[in-house]
């Protein structure tokens, strides 16, 4: 068996009795070649096999579609992007991300941010399910339109369900902060240095917060503000969970130790005042990181 009819047999045995049909209306071994060849030289940096690109196609397949106006270089850089590959990642960030951030910007309302969106979206493609073999979203990609089209939509739909979250969780942080303010069952010492001191413990924060690695802020962001699991931020770094357990504790203790540092210089206090200080701080810090880990910068 040649070359060639050995890529037929694999693209036709793994097409849907459903989508079987298309297979006697072309002649298959030359069009299976020019999707091949449009693959590679969209992409010539990712390296795919043969077969797991015929059968990635095959498999996707609906009746009725035209073979001959397939988007064949997107799907090969779909199938690439699902098997996990580090180059086509890499592509999808260079030239394909940048044409799909414009539909973000434009959606009516705002209150999302353009990045945030997109870090979203690389979440919900791009990192497998948690059910053992399940490939990631962006394998779902059937070609029926562009590869950019269908990252628009999905990016959009991605902004308007972070404009709900955002608008929900803003309702509950403002009742929580009236709470705060209120004093409403909390220790009286603790609310009153919260008030005198809250700017000075934003500054403080903030401060502490951009001093911390890139890696830290991002893995906070992700637990804190996104809710992703330990295992699901685990497999966006290539690591168990445990480790991202010991970056999430390293990275608030730095916070505190850095906020704790600041706040001596800043107000030039004694080793006591320091102590009830540092108590109100920790008290306020899981109200107040989730907002300023949501910031830009």
């Amino acid at each position: 068996m040649t070359g060639h009819e050995h890529r037929v047999r694999v693209f036709v045995e793994s097409l849907s009795p459903a989508a079987r049909s298309l297979a006697d209306a072309v002649e298959m071994e030359s069009l299976l070649d020019s999707w091949l060849a449009a693959g590679r030289a969209a992409w010539p940096e990712v390296a795919l096999s043969d077969e797991d690109f015929l059968r990635h196609v095959a498999e996707r397949l609906a009746s009725g579609v035209d073979l001959a106006t397939l988007p064949a270089a997107d799907l090969y850089l779909a199938c690439a992007c699902a098997r996990g590959l580090a180059s086509a990642h890499a592509a999808l960030e260079r030239d394909v991300l940048p044409r799909v951030a414009p539909a973000v910007a434009r959606i009516r309302g705002g209150g999302v941010d353009t990045a945030e969106v997109l870090q979203h979206l690389r979440q919900r493609l791009l990192v497998p399910d948690a059910e053992e073999g399940a490939l990631p979203r962006i394998a779902e990609y059937q070609g029926a339109g562009t590869l950019v089209a269908w990252l628009r939509a999905a990016a959009v739909r991605t902004a308007l369900n972070l404009q709900r979250s955002e608008g929900r969780r803003a309702r509950v942080e403002e009742d929580a902060e009236v709470g705060v303010l209120t004093g409403g069952g909390l220790d009286v010492e603790l609310d009153y240095l919260r008030r005198r001191h809250r700017e000075d413990f934003r500054a403080v924060l903030a401060d502490a917060l951009a001093a911390l690695s890139s890696r830290e802020r991002t893995v906070l962001r992700l637990h804190v503000v996104e809710g992703l699991s330990l295992e699901r931020i685990g497999a966006m770094y290539q690591t168990h969970k445990s480790t991202v357990s010991r970056w999430v504790a390293h990275a608030r203790e730095a916070l505190l130790t850095g906020a704790r540092e600041r706040l001596a210089e800043r107000l030039q206090l004694s080793s006591e005042e320091l102590y009830s200080l540092m108590r109100a701080v920790r008290s306020q810090l899981d109200l107040s990181l989730p907002a300023m880990l949501r910031e830009p910068g």
